[in-house]
């Protein structure tokens, strides 16, 4: 039996593995890997694993550099866009939304994909100026049609 002096405090090496405290962000780490590991790269399983987590952390991980835009993309829209769209936002992190990710152009218009008070914002651009936004779940579909009526 090994005997502590109760006047010195605890170390993180006398606690086991399970209790040790971990930061913030290695706790976005270790839940992205924990999606990974069961999902791998199916956006549909991402978004369902996503839907299980505690608000607060869903919101940190969707605009992280632990997701790239195509997995939030499809969090918010449930939509599989063209191969093209679906590339663009692979190459882009999470956190690139924060900004806005340039999602497809449709004749002289941009349609860019941001997270914007927690929820997804299209917004439609002639390259010199804002034209319109839309927000919500389907904010994609509605920007789309925007533009093309723009036409």
């Amino acid at each position: 039996m090994v005997l502590m002096n109760p006047n010195e405090p605890d170390t993180d090496e006398d606690q086991p593995e399970e209790e040790k405290m971990v930061d913030h962000e290695t706790l976005l780490e270790m839940t992205a890997d924990d999606i990974f590991a069961d999902c791998e790269d199916d956006v549909v399983c991402i978004a369902e694993a996503l839907e299980d987590l505690d608000p607060a952390m869903r919101d940190e991980l969707l605009v992280s550099d632990h997701l790239n835009a195509y997995q939030t993309f499809y969090y918010y829209f449930r939509q599989i866009p063209e191969e093209l769209i679906q590339e663009r936002l692979i190459l882009q992190p999470a956190s690139a939304l924060g900004e806005g990710v340039l999602v497809e152009e449709i004749d002289l218009y941009e349609l860019v994909f941001t997270v914007h008070q927690r929820g997804p914002l299209m917004a439609v651009s002639d390259g010199e100026a804002l034209l319109e936004t839309f927000e919500g779940p389907h904010a994609y579909t509605r920007a789309r049609a925007y533009a093309e009526d723009l036409i």
